[in-house]
């Protein structure tokens, strides 16, 4: 069972420093420094700067650790997960920069390999496959078995990933550039435990609140916990609270339409709606689009008559904040109670535990 408890420790933060010897870049290029939130999916410039005559350079910095981005006109973007006292070095490699003096930099650099060759081996050839059968009109049951089959590929990757920072990310900056694509729901004790650990060592910055709210989160939406308030406005642009549906068993699905797999289960909910009596089960979803006009026309094309809600604010939404979802599709069957009794049940998966709650007509 997942459980975590964080104090938070104040730790006096020395200054990191980014160098590089001459000849790593041009004479005088220009060099940015941005700030990555990791939660938040975005960047924000803190400096530009630029080299010296011989192309060294050198950045003292009075921040925080964190992950940043150093962007130049000469090398791919490169991402830095900076700790305390920490100086990485930069050194050119034929057409690329490599760094040294900074373990979770490395360590971040090894996960994003790990999770390029996941996606290839994993997910890839079945999205591949896809595309070839909708090339050829196949069936919609092969569809559907392909899309649950990438779906099912896409879990595994996860795992993977959540295998490779517990096994290597210790406390290392490099944590914090990985929460996002956790499965806190796969060996998320031992996530929890090295959250704590990271709290520990780095003290009260922007990444150990982050990761220990990723980990909160991630206790609110257990099973058998009452699922968070949903408040948001739905198509007619109407107030729709997702306790207005207490007294029956609630889907709540998290979709966008920008999501293939997210479309297709639209259409197995219909037969599902099909199925069920509306006194006793419903739909409630939460759209992850930024425009109203894709939401609509995507509710409008995959005829999905049930409850719709949105807040136009795509992967920065609190609403999906709110449960954790940072990949879709994403769901959580809640009781009549509101309490989370299942989560991500597609196709067959969801008409069974239906089938098994007697809500499943024949």
């Amino acid at each position: 069972m997942l459980s975590a408890f964080f104090a938070l420790v104040q730790i006096s933060h020395a200054a990191f420093t980014i160098e590089a010897p001459s000849g790593t870049f041009e004479s005088e290029t220009e060099v940015t420094l941005s700030r990555h939130d990791v939660e938040q999916r975005s960047s924000k410039q803190i400096l530009a700067t630029h080299t010296n005559a011989d192309g060294s350079l050198r950045i003292p910095l009075q921040e925080e650790p964190g992950i940043y981005i150093l962007k130049s006109s000469a090398f791919p973007d490169l991402q830095i997960a900076a700790a305390e006292n920490e100086t990485v070095t930069l050194a050119r490699v034929n057409r690329t920069l490599a760094t040294s003096g900074s373990l979770g930099t490395d360590l971040l650099k090894r996960y994003e390999s790990t999770r390029k060759e996941s996606l290839e081996r994993l997910v890839y050839p079945v999205r591949a496959d896809i595309k070839k059968a909708k090339l050829r009109f196949a069936s919609d049951e092969e569809i559907v078995r392909l899309t649950q089959a990438e779906v099912d590929a896409y879990q595994t990757h996860l795992r993977e990933l959540n295998d490779f920072v517990i096994e290597n990310a210790g406390s290392t900056m490099a944590l914090y550039g990985t929460s996002l694509r956790w499965n806190p729901d796969y060996r998320g004790d031992e996530l929890a435990a090295l959250v704590e650990t990271f709290a520990q060592t780095h003290g009260d910055i922007a990444a150990t609140r982050s990761l220990q709210s990723r980990i909160q989160t991630s206790l609110q939406v257990a099973l058998g916990q009452t699922a968070p308030e949903i408040s948001s406005k739905n198509l007619s642009d109407q107030p729709t609270m997702l306790s207005d549906f207490r007294g029956r068993y609630v889907l709540v699905d998290f979709w966008a339409s920008w999501c293939p797999p997210c479309r297709l289960e639209n259409a197995h909910y219909r037969t599902v709606v099909s199925k069920t009596s509306s006194t006793n089960f419903t739909i409630f979803a939460v759209n992850l689009d930024t425009s109203e006009k894709l939401w609509s026309r995507a509710v409008s094309r995959d005829k999905a008559n049930w409850t719709h809600v949105s807040d136009l604010q795509g992967w920065t939404s609190p609403l999906a904040a709110t449960y954790g979802v940072t990949a879709l599709p994403a769901s959580f069957l809640l009781d009549p109670e509101g309490r989370i009794i299942a989560k991500n049940l597609r196709g067959p998966a969801l008409d069974s535990k239906l089938s098994e709650l007697g809500l499943l007509k024949n």
